[in-house]
């Protein structure tokens, strides 16, 4: 039987009711006594604690044994590996899967699903030092580095400054800075690039009753929600010129002066903010300030697109699909052609675009989801070449352009719409459409 029809044959199974008797035979004292608490979870609701190893099967002698006739008598071991979680099928008869994909070995991100028969497991993890790593999905090294750099940073009151191109995930990596801070106060996120400039002080640090026209009362800028807590600046680069002193003394003195006000108030914020700019350039040419640059970069952390980190494809895909799986009436399985394709795609849009790639794909497609169903018309037109093909940035560059003009055109001119369409932020594509000239053709 291909992997394919053993995955259907798999979700086939799950859709028949079945009672799951249990027993554990390891205790919780056994699970490794640190900051982080991984378990396992039965769809019953029953949960027993992950140490460095779990056996699972139906024979007596396992640590996890299961009344399940499709569970061979020792099915499977999971083991714990550093803050990551390994399932290693035993040989057994009707195999072990993970997202819906059978598996001989693989990697178990917190949230995953791992099928045994007809029995459904969830490894979960709590804590502070499985929190800095949450929602950053991928198992390859440069991620995996990005995990050990956040739980180092996270409980220090330095400002960080996340790099990255849009849709990489930059403000998870700035929640999980805050989550594993210890901070009590609220994480507040301000996108610098989506407000008015004539607004965006008084959404910084708010404004006295009367101080405009239009200020009926005191409101409170977001550096004051964030009192105690973190505030994410997302998309720094696009604060006007005229701003970022005042900016900088917030930082340097820890108090704001609302608009129209005279007193100041003292605030315990920590700053992490965001870019997908290059600021080192935008300083030398005179749009940042060096000293501002300085107080928000104490740490860079760099989020490396999806496409220098291929082999974080396969694990976003099942973690997507099984997140989709409530909404979309069962889990999708993708075909092995169609996974391929994803992990050679060079997704412009990063994971954003993955996740609406799925999302689509999930309520249009079918219960095997092929690489038609996944790749939009306009993305496909970015695969430049087979992978046989050597690399030629010119035909990336010419397909790329000839996507987005032929995406603004239907969409008549709107960049909000085309960009949905193609998959991308609307930053993003307004950036790249100036790169090509298309937005001075279309002004």
């Amino acid at each position: 039987m291909s992997p394919l029809a053993q995955a259907l044959a798999a979700e086939r199974a799950l859709a028949r009711p079945v009672m799951h008797r249990f027993q554990i035979t390891r205790s919780e004292d056994d699970a490794t006594p640190t900051a982080e608490r991984w378990s396992v979870r039965l769809d019953d609701g029953h949960e027993l604690p992950l140490g460095e190893r779990l056996t699972v099967g139906s024979a007596p002698g396992n640590d996890l044994v299961l009344d399940d006739p499709y569970v061979s008598g020792r099915h499977c071991t999971l083991r714990r590996e550093g803050r990551r979680v390994v399932v290693v099928d035993a040989g057994s008869r009707n195999g072990t899967f993970v997202g819906g994909v059978r598996v001989a070995a693989g990697e178990v991100m917190p949230g995953m699903r791992i099928t045994v028969g007809r029995t459904r497991l969830r490894v979960a993890a709590e804590g502070a030092g499985v929190a800095t790593g949450s929602g950053l999905i991928g198992r390859s090294r440069v991620l995996r580095r990005l995990r050990e750099e956040i739980a180092r940073v996270a409980p220090t009151s330095a400002s960080a400054m996340v790099l990255g191109e849009s849709g990489t995930g930059k403000e998870l990596v700035a929640r999980a800075l805050h989550d594993g801070s210890g901070r009590r106060g609220a994480f507040v996120v301000v996108n610098c690039g989506a407000i008015a400039p004539d607004l965006i002080e008084s959404e910084l640090f708010g404004h006295e009753k009367g101080a405009f026209t239009g200020a009926a009362q005191r409101r409170r800028g977001v550096f004051e929600e964030a009192d105690g807590g973190t505030l994410f600046l997302d998309e720094i680069g696009e604060l006007p010129l005229a701003l970022q002193p005042r900016l900088l003394r917030v930082l340097e003195e820890r108090a704001v002066r609302p608009v129209g006000g005279n007193l100041e108030r003292k605030v315990d914020v920590r700053v992490v903010s965001a870019t997908h700019r290059d600021l080192a350039a935008a300083v030398g040419e005179g749009a940042f300030r060096l000293d501002l640059y300085h107080r928000l970069a104490t740490v860079e952390l760099a989020l490396p697109a999806l496409r220098e980190r291929r082999e974080d494809v396969a694990p976003l895909v099942h973690h997507f699909l099984d997140r989709l799986a409530p909404e979309v009436g069962g889990l999708k399985v993708i075909a092995p052609s169609a996974m391929e394709a994803l992990e050679r795609h060079d997704w412009p849009g990063n994971v954003r675009e993955l996740r609406n790639a799925l999302h689509r794909a999930a309520i249009l497609g079918g219960p095997v989801l092929q690489a038609e169903d996944l790749l939009p018309h306009a993305a496909r037109g970015l695969q430049a070449c087979e992978p046989s093909t050597p690399w030629d940035a010119r035909r990336v560059d010419q397909a790329e352009r000839q996507a987005i003009a032929t995406a603004l055109q239907r969409e008549g001119g709107n960049y909000r719409a085309a960009a949905r369409s193609l998959g991308l932020a609307k930053s993003t594509l307004w950036d790249r459409a100036r790169r090509y000239g298309i937005a001075e053709e279309r002004a």
